[in-house]
C-alpha cells in the first residue's frame, strides 16, 4: 500500500491544533443552557466541550488530573472568558462524558475490509517487574493488563469498535461483538474480515459466512481438510465451512494470503503501534470502568487525528 506523504505530512501538522483549539468557547453559553434545561438540583457550570478539551489535554500529555487543572489555569490567564473546573471535578465529569467510536462518514457505499486483532495494556507505568511483590515470603501478583480489541478500516486506518476486557478473556470471544460494533458505527457492510489464528474457531466462520462477509483467518496447520463421511450428510449436516476453507488455505498457504490479501492485516498492528508511541502503554486511571472509558476516550480521538 503505497503512502501519500504530503497528505501524512499535513496530517501530522494539523494535528497540533487540536491542543490549542478553544472554539469551544463561543458557544459555551448556549451548551451549558441546554445541558441545565430541565435540570433539577445543582446546574452545571463547566459545559462538556470544556471537560472533552480537557481530557484531550490529559490524553495527549499523558497528564494527571491536577496536572491538567495547572494546564487549563495558565490558558486561562491569557483568554480571559476561560473558567477552570478544579481537578476533581475533572476527573468526575471526564469519567461520565459520553463516548462513542465514530469513525468518518463517508458518502460512498463501498462495503469495508476490517482487520482485528487483541493487544494487552499495562494498567501501571511501573514495569513488569514491578507487577510482582513478595508478601510473607510468596511473590503475589498485585496488578495485572488490560486486553484491547479492535475492528481497524483497512483503506482509513480508522478504528471502528472496541472492546476493553480483562487479560484473561480470549480474543475469538470479542470478534461476535467487535463485528456488530463496526456495522453499528460505520453503518455499512463488511465484504472481508481480516484476522489471526486467535480467532479460528468453527462458529467464527459459520457466522461470517452465514451474513455474507468473506472471512480470511488464519487456519491452524493442523486443521480438518477431509471431506466428512457420507452418513454425515444423511444427518442433514453440512460440510462445516472452516474445513472448506481449511482445504484451500493449507494446500497453498502463499498463494491463498496473496489471493484473500491477507497481508493487509499489519494495518491492525500499526493502530497498536501508533496508540503506544500516543497515549503510552498504559492507563493512568484506577477503578476498571474508568479504565475502559479511558481507552474509548483515546480510540475516538486516535480517529479524529487521522
Amino acid at each position: 500500500m503505497k503512502r501519500d506523504w504530503k497528505k501524512i505530512n499535513n496530517r501530522l501538522i494539523t494535528q497540533g491544533t487540536i491542543w490549542v483549539d478553544l472554539r469551544f468557547l463561543e458557544n459555551r453559553k448556549e451548551e451549558l443552557a441546554f445541558m441545565n434545561k430541565g435540570k433539577e438540583g445543582a446546574r452545571f457550570e463547566f459545559p462538556d466541550s470544556l471537560i472533552r478539551y480537557a481530557g484531550t489535554v490529559r490524553c495527549m500529555f499523558r497528564l494527571q488530573f491536577r496536572q491538567t487543572q495547572g494546564f487549563l489555569d495558565t490558558i486561562a490567564k491569557q483568554v480571559p472568558e476561560l473558567t477552570v473546573p478544579c481537578y476533581s471535578q475533572i476527573n468526575r465529569r471526564f469519567n461520565k462524558l459520553p463516548v462513542k467510536i465514530q469513525p468518518k462518514q463517508t458518502s460512498d457505499n463501498k462495503e469495508l475490509v476490517i482487520a482485528f486483532d487483541g493487544s494487552g495494556l499495562s494498567v501501571t507505568n511501573r514495569g513488569e517487574w514491578m507487577r510482582k511483590i513478595h508478601r510473607k515470603g510468596k511473590i503475589i501478583e498485585c496488578k495485572g493488563f488490560l486486553k484491547i480489541h479492535v475492528g481497524v478500516n483497512i483503506k482509513t486506518q480508522e478504528i471502528t469498535a472496541m472492546e476493553i476486557t480483562r487479560e484473561d478473556v480470549g480474543d475469538n470471544t470479542m470478534f461476535k461483538p467487535l463485528l456488530i460494533q463496526t456495522v453499528e458505527n460505520t453503518g455499512k457492510k463488511i465484504r472481508r474480515a481480516l484476522a489471526d489464528g486467535g480467532y479460528d474457531t468453527y462458529d467464527n466462520f459459520e457466522m461470517l459466512v452465514g451474513v455474507g462477509i468473506d472471512p480470511v483467518i488464519r487456519i491452524d496447520d493442523n486443521a480438518i481438510t477431509t471431506p466428512p463421511p457420507k452418513d454425515f450428510i444423511h444427518r442433514n449436516r453440512p460440510e462445516p465451512i472452516r474445513t472448506i476453507h481449511a482445504r484451500e488455505q493449507l494446500a497453498d498457504r502463499e498463494k491463498w494470503k496473496k489471493k484473500h490479501k491477507y497481508g493487509l492485516r499489519w494495518i491492525v498492528e500499526t493502530v497498536f503501534s501508533v496508540l503506544d508511541r500516543r497515549f503510552g502503554t498504559y492507563v493512568t486511571a484506577r477503578k476498571y470502568q474508568n479504565m475502559q472509558h479511558e481507552m474509548l476516550f483515546k480510540a475516538q480521538l486516535y480517529n479524529q487525528m487521522l
